[in-house]
């Protein structure tokens, strides 16, 4: 009898040790996966934050990221900035607050915001690929109209548009929009010599003459300055980096995938945690 008693005591200890260990486990891959919810958001936080201030910066800026040129409803990048830095915080803080104070509200909008997220990158993809030749057409147009603004006071007045142009030219090392004799066909500022012979601003200098004044001089046969248009370096600029851009997208959609399954694993276990302590049930194993 005693020796029953004995075994059956020690059956009890080692269901409860068990139990506990198990509790213990539990305990620890829950904590990892709060710990790693919460640190994922905090850089999704610093990230969006930091995509708002420069598309607010861009916005204040005269030449902010060339919006002279995509100054438009749907293509104006410092307002888009400004709106994916704002979705980015608000998912940031969501997810952080979410998993910090295991508010099972802030994740299911946590989990609702990728969603929407996931959806909007599909539907831009679709789109940028749609109106490819539209946003080329637009910018193309945009482009020929403000180089016929720049030295007009009234459509110029504060240099806005000269100052984006030179930018543009300068870091593209590029002049015009399909070359050197765009300027003189859309102003007849550079138009001194004929449409053939005139002159284009000193931006589309080489960067060896950039400090010569006269190297704008008569673009015919001169080798001082940029022979091609800004419209294929941009394109090329673009197409050259276009693999990583795949490879950072299908990077983020992948992270995305992983961020959504992760924050519903762990909301599905402290709800289920939720609710066997308010019934009272046992969290253990049971043998």
């Amino acid at each position: 009898a005693v020796v029953s008693t004995q075994s059956g005591h020690y059956g009890r200890e080692h269901k409860l040790n068990l139990s506990k260990m198990g509790e213990t486990d539990r305990g620890c891959c829950d904590k990892c996966a709060k710990s790693f919810i919460m640190a994922i958001n905090i850089v999704i936080v610093l990230v969006g934050g930091a995509i708002l201030a420069a598309g607010v910066y861009w916005q204040l800026s005269d030449t902010g990221f060339y919006k002279e040129i995509f100054n438009h409803d749907i293509f104006n990048i410092p307002i888009l900035s400004i709106v994916v830095g704002s979705l980015l915080l608000l998912v940031g803080l969501a997810g952080f607050l979410g998993a910090c104070c295991e508010a099972m509200f802030l994740l299911k909008v946590y989990m609702g915001f990728l969603i929407v997220i996931m959806l909007l990158e599909i539907i831009l993809a679709v789109g940028c690929v749609a109106m490819k030749t539209t946003v080329e057409d637009y910018a193309e147009e945009r482009t020929y109209e403000m180089i016929g603004y720049v030295g007009n006071a009234t459509a110029d007045e504060e240099g806005i548009i000269e100052a984006t142009l030179n930018l543009v030219q300068e870091n593209f090392e590029c002049c015009g929009v399909t070359g050197p004799t765009d300027w003189a066909k859309y102003n007849s500022i550079y138009n001194t010599s004929g449409a053939e012979e005139g002159n284009v601003p000193t931006s589309c200098c080489m960067a060896d003459y950039s400090s010569d004044d006269t190297c704008g001089d008569s673009f015919a046969s001169n080798e001082k300055i940029y022979t091609d248009g800004c419209k294929t370096s941009l394109w090329n600029f673009i197409e050259t980096n276009l693999l990583y851009v795949g490879i950072v997208c299908g990077s983020i959609c992948i992270l995305q995938t992983v961020f959504l399954l992760l924050t519903a694993h762990y909301h599905r276990i402290q709800e289920q945690r939720s609710f066997m302590h308010r019934y009272g049930i046992h969290t253990g194993p049971t043998y």
